[in-house]
């Protein structure tokens, strides 16, 4: 406790506390007077015995009180204060981290972005008092951050209005950033002296930050003129946790339906950890795994990576890993991807003599399937309009030329120079085929028998799938932009379009031209970024973005039938539900939000500030609770002397009745 004026009230003590003892230690001075008798004057007749001026101190109810208000005025003079949490004066700016690592709970069951809004809480109450007597601050401002900024709470000196605000403050799992906050604040804080042609100055304003320290543009940043900060440290130094860095998953090559995941694991403790990590497939268990992860060291993550098991995934899912571990943060314990469906492809077909192809491609879930003649094809390939379509299927055709693009060609050889045919291949049966590519998935040649075709001269960039008792039957060919599936002879040349394995040939080289290049998993959005969805069967009276924890938005719906909705706030999975489908979009934690042990001093530019430091003192006044226990205590000494010279109110009625009783 400090006093401002200590002298001032230590002289007015000296002066009247004396005063008022001499009052009572004086003899009372009376006049005196004739009077018939002394019997009813007997207390008088005692104060006349006394010989001296000055008489025995008695205890006395109405000294003590007026002493004490005395005591509490002498106080008031001396101005008591105490220190509080920061500066009455000037503007304030409240920043509080809401980023990933704010979730990690402590010992006492909170999160950290709870123990920053308690702090928050108190030192709202520091500056703008707790009582009717206390004075109040300047104007407070309260921005919440993570990846983003938003202010909470514009300035105000309402201290209710700044408590509603803070408990309004919701999560994210985004990064902790500085520099869009500070902007913001100064943005408020900045005014323009027209006097000084135009040159912005900033008002004096107290920045208190509440964060675990762990912001990733701090030391980018630096104090500008007139600027202080004070460092409120949430959380606790000694906290280690275990979270998945990455993941992202491939198919293996050769396979069509199989997919492998890959994770990347990071350890901020001081042990290595074993751990077991799950991995479920649209939640359903297909595995765990057991790794070990490094312990921190130089202050730098101890890394593991994980590789699964290929496993089957023809159709589309969503990927979830799962560290079976428990630890302070939970939102780095898994991660999704998901496995987008297959896209619908465009197929363009021209086939000479029976449809024996178009009657497969009819059966297939395409998008489009265009049937064209010869020369339309060539004109459509010379303009480049074919291009529209993922496939370009032949059969019987006779082409000059092709440009880039997907070809199944059937029979006629393709104008490339590496299929050059110089004479007919005679009739023959299939010998050996490279089963485990996806084209020959599921496709019996045993028992193909080619009555004739042509035999092409091959070079080393062409990879044959079947090869016959003559020539080779089918081959793949990748180079200058176009990608070739070629049948060096007419079905209907053959009984193969009798026979099984036909219709999956033509299915499984379909997929197999229409998706390549397909990304396996959906584009990755982070947290503080937007979703954003195509597609035309959405409307916006029916269409919500729902987060992980359920709770539901409105998205919003261009002319184009396009879903946006954001930022995004938490990690998991999100679903755009519309009325006619349900899409998902999986959002992973942030990697720099998995180092969550707290930081006892921070360094914004060339200030080093440590935690609970202040550049500027604040103190809560005193002296107005003195002014107002002196009004009690006179209250109170009014009262006690009414009570002893004044009669009692019953007893005075009483007389003045029988008073009137006995004049009557």
């Amino acid at each position: 406790m400090t006093w401002v004026t200590p002298y001032a009230g230590l002289l007015l003590g000296v002066i009247v506390i004396p005063l008022l003892l001499l009052l009572y230690f004086l003899r009372l001075r009376r006049q005196p007077l004739r009077v018939s008798s002394t019997m009813l004057w007997e207390r008088a007749v005692e104060d006349l015995h006394a010989n001296s001026p000055f008489q025995r101190l008695r205890p006395s109810t109405l000294l003590l009180l007026q002493l004490l208000a005395l005591v509490l005025v002498i106080l008031a003079m001396m101005q008591p204060q105490i220190e509080g949490g920061s500066s009455k004066e000037g503007t304030h700016v409240l920043l509080i981290d809401r980023s990933g690592s704010m979730e990690a709970i402590g010992e006492d069951g909170k999160t950290r972005l709870e123990e920053a809004k308690e702090k928050a809480i108190e030192v709202v109450n520091q500056i703008y008092g707790g009582g009717l007597f206390t004075s109040t601050g300047g104007k407070t401002m309260i921005i919440a951050f993570a990846d983003h900024a938003e202010v909470v709470s514009p300035f105000t000196d309402s201290k209710q209005q700044l408590l509603n605000a803070l408990n309004t403050i919701q999560p994210t799992h985004g990064q902790s950033k500085v520099s869009e906050p500070l902007k913001l604040a100064r943005a408020y804080t900045t005014t323009v002296d027209p006097e000084q042609d135009g040159l912005s100055t900033t008002e004096s304003a107290q920045i208190e930050l509440f964060s675990d320290g762990r912001i990733e543009d701090l030391q980018e940043q630096a104090l500008q003129r007139g600027e202080s900060l004070k460092y409120h440290m949430v959380g606790s130094i000694d906290d280690q946790n275990i979270g998945i860095s990455t993941i992202d998953a491939k198919r293996p090559t050769q396979s069509s339906d199989e997919v492998q995941v890959f994770l990347s694991l990071s350890n901020s403790g001081d042990e290595e950890k074993t751990v077991d990590v799950e991995l479920r497939i649209d939640g359903i268990p297909v595995g765990v795994q057991q790794v070990l992860i490094p312990k921190m060291q130089n202050d730098v993550l101890g890394t593991a990576s994980l590789v699964f098991v290929p496993f089957s995934m023809p159709q589309s899912g969503i990927i979830q890993a799962r560290v079976l571990h428990h630890d302070v943060l939970a939102i780095d314990n898994q991660a999704s991807l998901v496995i987008p469906p297959a896209k619908d492809l465009k197929v363009l077909l021209s086939e000479i003599g029976p449809p024996i192809v178009q009657t497969v491609l009819k059966g297939m879930p395409l998008q489009e399937l265009k049937v064209v003649n010869e020369s339309e094809l060539q004109s459509m390939i010379d303009s480049g309009e074919s291009s529209d379509f993922d496939v370009i299927v032949s059969r019987g055709v006779h082409l000059n030329s092709i440009s880039r693009g997907n070809y199944f060609m059937f029979g006629e050889p393709p104008p490339i120079t590496s299929l050059e045919s110089f004479v007919d291949g005679e009739s023959q049966v299939m010998i050996v085929a490279k089963e485990g590519h996806p084209v020959m998935r599921f496709v019996r040649y045993e028992d193909i028998v080619v009555m004739k075709g042509h035999d092409v001269v091959l070079d080393q960039s062409t990879e044959v799938l079947l090869e016959g008792s003559h020539w080779p039957a089918i081959l793949t060919l990748r180079e200058n932009g176009v990608h070739l599936i070629y049948v060096s002879f007419d079905p209907i040349q053959s009984n193969w379009p009798y026979l099984r394995s036909f219709p999956f040939f033509v299915f499984n080289g379909i997929q197999f031209l229409g998706h390549q290049g397909d990304v396996l998993t959906a584009k990755s959005k982070q947290v503080g970024e937007a979703i954003l969805e195509s597609n035309n069967t959405m409307s916006g009276a029916g269409t919500q973005i729902i987060e992980p924890d359920g709770t539901t938005h409105a998205a919003f719906i261009d002319g184009n039938g396009n879903a946006s909705w954001g930022p995004i706030r938490l990690s998991g999975v999100h679903s755009i539900s519309t009325e006619q489908s349900v899409t998902k979009v999986a959002i992973n934690s942030p990697v720099s939000e998995s180092e969550i042990s707290s930081v006892e001093q921070i360094t914004i530019g060339a200030t080093k500030v440590a935690t609970s430091g202040s550049s500027g003192s604040s103190f809560i006044q005193l002296w107005p609770w003195a002014l107002g226990a002196v009004l009690f205590v006179l209250l109170v000494e009014w009262w006690v002397y009414q009570k002893k010279v004044s009669t009692p109110f019953i007893a005075s009625w009483t007389d003045f009745s029988n008073s009137r009783k006995g004049g009557i």
